[in-house]
């Protein structure tokens, strides 16, 4: 969701001001100058809390253009005056801050990057390669050239699950695992809220998934092509773990029986022509991807014990399945619409098959259908913020912000303090609902949710509102936050059967 630049046209123009010298463009100094890197998730609440933050009329906001599709996609930046008296105890009364943000590279670059003060790509937005959309009032620039990016050490880092996640099959590739142990000595790690989470399949495969459980009686007749909670069809966790790990490599693999016990052949008696090939596609994300990881602890147990299943990352191009390894949430996006419609957008399907896949993707993501892929129930649930919170749909994660302590070269001061503003208040409940209003599915609401550990309290009668969207589940019951942990009720809070 692109940010609209905080106008105050009329009542700057009475005062006989323009609007855009308030604004802090491109040639002005900040006072002070943040860096943060890592997973795109708390992007769109992070730019509502600026919004909230800045005295009125100052805020821009900087997107990388390097997919003009999505722009902001690797690198944002946000320049704004903040407001001393909403981010009390500052040394400069109404400071210019420049917050730099890089998502390019997902989680693990807000993780492994601070933990070890390793020195990153960066957007800069003085180097002449800034220029303003009229039509948005935002600022788009370019990266491609010398200056146009720094090497910087990144203040914090956000990630869709805690740091210590990022290890064994979560490492990315060319850096070391991270260490549990280093995460506990050198790092803050506060949760910033929860994201749900789902496995997606191309709408063509949800088709055929909804005439078969027309035929076995679990959706009602008229459910086909339809995409509300009631007709959402669904696959089992068990089902979804042996597609992940390639242990089913073709669609025919999968069998059905209708309500009356009989015998109806395979799947693929359902895809209605709508495939080329019957071999399994997955849509997947690299190693050090923040979705990637959690879909691997909620289904494979992995990293979380040794006896962990790992995830397909290579294909088997005659038995199945065929795996495309994903840098972003975008590129799942185009992959999967790809298979369903026999396209080659996303340069993973160069010969054009139309095939059935499934991806792993948060569920703020394509509610306005504009790809040719579903999200899906899991053993019958769907993923909307209601069943999460009420405990009956099981993948989802806490997402944390996290930064040095002082002693490790970690930011202190006034720079501190905004961060930890950002920290406490990206994930409450009034700008989680405000975000997750974009994110509304015809199957019901996706997107985030406010946790309790952040001193947040469920609705007493237990039933959930969508206006103070709270989970009452945590994996970290009193304890440092885990998402390997089994996530249990907070502190006796209230919770519906």
């Amino acid at each position: 969701m692109q940010v609209k630049k905080i106008a105050a046209a009329v009542a700057a123009s009475s005062l006989g001001f323009c609007a855009q010298g308030w604004a802090l463009e491109p040639g002005v100094s900040p006072d002070i100058e943040i860096f943060m890197s890592g997973a795109s998730a708390q992007d769109g609440n992070v730019r509502q809390l600026f919004e909230e933050l800045c005295v009125g009329g100052t805020l821009d906001v900087y997107f990388d253009n390097s997919n003009p599709s999505n722009p902001g996609s690797a690198h944002t930046a946000i320049f704004c005056q903040i407001d001393s008296s909403k981010v009390t105890g500052l040394s400069v009364n109404n400071p210019k801050v420049l917050f730099h943000k890089r998502s390019a590279g997902g989680s693990a670059q807000g993780v492994g990057p601070v933990l070890d003060e390793q020195a990153i790509d960066a957007m800069m937005i003085n180097n002449g390669n800034c220029q303003k959309d009229a039509a948005s009032g935002n600022w788009l620039c370019r990266i491609s050239q010398p200056g146009d990016l720094a090497q910087k050490v990144s203040d914090a880092g956000v990630s869709d699950v805690n740091p210590a996640m990022f290890r064994s099959m979560n490492t990315p590739d060319g850096v070391a695992p991270v260490d549990p142990a280093k995460v506990s000595q050198r790092l803050d790690v506060v949760s910033g809220g929860a994201l749900v989470f789902n496995t997606p399949v191309t709408k063509s495969l949800r088709d055929a998934l909804q005439r078969a459980q027309i035929d076995m009686g679990s959706l009602d007749p008229d459910c086909e092509g339809q995409d509300t909670e009631r007709c959402m069809p669904s696959l089992r966790k068990y089902q979804i773990a042996s597609l992940l790990t390639g242990n089913i490599g073709k669609w025919s693999e999968i069998k059905v029986v209708d309500k009356n016990g009989q015998a109806k052949g395979d799947l693929t008696q359902y895809a209605n022509g709508s495939i080329t090939d019957n071999k399994v596609y997955i849509c997947r994300r690299v190693n050090g991807s923040g979705t990637q990881a959690i879909t691997n602890a909620n289904f494979l147990n992995a990293p979380c014990t040794d006896s962990a299943l790992s995830p397909a990352s290579t294909s088997n191009p005659l038995a199945g399945p065929v795996v495309i390894l994903n840098s972003g949430a975008g590129n799942v996006d185009t992959c999967l619409d790809d298979f369903n419609q026999g396209t080659n957008n996303s340069k993973a399907n160069a010969a054009g098959v139309k095939a059935w896949a499934i991806g792993v993707q948060s569920t703020e993501r394509n509610a306005n259908l504009k790809y040719n892929y579903r999200f899906i129930a899991i053993d019958g649930v769907a993923p909307t913020l209601a069943n999460t919170a009420s405990g009956h749909y099981m993948d989802w994660a806490e997402n944390t912000y996290q930064w040095r302590k002082p002693a490790y070269n970690g930011p202190t001061g006034d720079k501190l303090k905004i961060i930890q503003k950002i920290a406490s208040d990206a994930g409450s409940p009034s700008l989680t609902a405000k975000n997750n209003a974009a994110y509304a599915h015809p199957f019901g609401q996706g997107g985030y949710l406010a946790v309790t550990t952040a001193g947040n309290t469920p609705s007493a009668d237990g039933k959930f509102d969508p206006n103070n969207p709270i989970l009452p589940y945590s994996h970290a019951p009193g304890l440092s936050l885990d998402n390997c942990r089994v996530p249990v009720v907070n502190d006796n809070l209230p919770n519906r059967l």
